[in-house]
């Protein structure tokens, strides 16, 4: 039984990448790893939409969102954080980790925060040091107004945090021109690769807010990355790294807006494929709509606990549910990296197959008919 994934990350990795990152390890010091190390160092700003060096990391993106709040803040210090999610929920328990006072702009799971909300947390508390905020919010698949929320802080001395592990590259991104201070990715989402890679980028009000900051650390020290810069700071995760070189020049042959083109499409088409088939959609708002994962309130009397158990034992495939008080009711259907129309029609196939095995009754074939209906209309 052929594997297959259709999560948020990790994705399916391209088999191009998969042998990229085979090759024989080279010496982390070494000319040929500093050759390539430039390369990848001139080709991720221009992702970011930064003039700023891009840093990689060896971790997870909670390592990215834990480091960035090790750095560029202090215990004690004020910082508001919007949660709309699980995602937001884990930016809250990082920072109490780390001894900062957290304010919150909570909102609704499947909704996505609204910038005046945040300009009016801001008037309650004019003390904050930072205001962190999840750009896709992958537990249900809200796209969150990071540009908006960051036009409220442009003339002041508040570092604002975008956790765009999820976000970068799917939709568009621009750090210098919206006022982003702090830009995190990872390797896993749309760059296609295994996970074990973070990325971080820093304004110069970051980095003031980096000079300021009295919390530990070392192994996580942005101070580091900027001194070893443009090498890694530890023993990078050399194989990851070959692996991100071929990821450019991949990213670079598409293009970026036919990148962000086709996983609009693939939303697209996974939103109509489930509206078929019996589910309703999470988000309502479909200019708040990531294009990362499409999420779905499962139809009456079914289970997405037994859905997902019936993907993964038949059919071989992987797809997340819902998370919290959502476990059972929610199906998220990752459609994020390598994906293309063909993988959707396989994975919405699948998905028929188990509804009809649970006894769902529906027009067999509605759910695929939406997604080569949606991409023949596109050409």
């Amino acid at each position: 039984m052929k594997l297959r994934l259709a999560t948020p990350g990790p994705t399916e990795v391209p088999q191009r990448l998969l042998l990229a990152g085979a090759r024989e390890i080279v010496h982390h010091r070494s000319t040929e790893m500093e050759g390539l190390v430039h390369e990848i160092n001139e080709g991720l700003p221009p992702l970011f939409g930064t003039r700023q060096p891009v840093y990689s990391m060896v971790t997870s993106g909670t390592g990215a969102m834990e480091a960035a709040v090790a750095n560029c803040f202090s215990p004690g210090d004020e910082v508001l954080v919007v949660s709309n999610g699980y995602f937001g929920e884990r930016f809250q328990a990082i920072c109490r980790g780390y001894g900062l006072v957290v304010h919150t702009v909570a909102s609704e799971w499947g909704t996505s925060a609204r910038p005046e909300d945040v300009r009016a947390a801001h008037g309650e508390h004019p003390d904050i040091r930072g205001v962190l905020v999840v750009y896709s919010e992958t537990s249900t698949g809200a796209l969150n107004d990071v540009r908006g929320i960051a036009d409220i802080f442009r003339d002041t001395d508040v570092v604002v945090v975008v956790d765009a592990i999820s976000g970068l590259l799917v939709h568009p991104l621009e750090m210098d021109a919206w006022g982003l201070d702090v830009v995190l990715a990872a390797s896993h989402k749309g760059f296609m690769l295994p996970p074990g890679l973070a990325f971080v980028a820093l304004s110069d009000r970051a980095w003031e807010a980096v000079g300021r900051g009295q919390g530990p650390a070392y192994y996580w020290s942005f101070k580091r990355f900027r001194q070893f810069y443009p090498m890694s700071s530890s023993s990078p995760a050399v194989s990851l790294l070959l692996g991100l070189h071929e990821s450019l020049k991949m990213l670079a042959e598409e293009g970026l807006p036919a990148f962000q083109r086709r996983h609009a499409l693939l939303g697209e088409a996974a939103q109509r494929a489930l509206v078929a088939l019996g589910f309703s959609p999470f988000i309502r708002e479909p200019h708040r709509r990531s294009h990362v994962i499409t999420s779905a309130l499962a139809p009456e009397g079914v289970d997405t606990g037994h859905l997902l158990k019936t993907l993964s034992t038949r059919h071989g495939l992987t797809m997340t549910g819902g998370q919290a008080h959502l476990k059972g009711k929610l199906i998220r259907v990752g459609h994020v990296g390598a994906a293309d129309a063909l993988d959707l029609v396989a994975v919405l196939g699948a998905v028929e197959m188990a509804l009809l095995a649970l006894g769902h009754r529906f027009t067999p074939g509605a759910g695929v008919g939406e997604v080569v209906r949606t991409f023949h209309e596109e050409n």
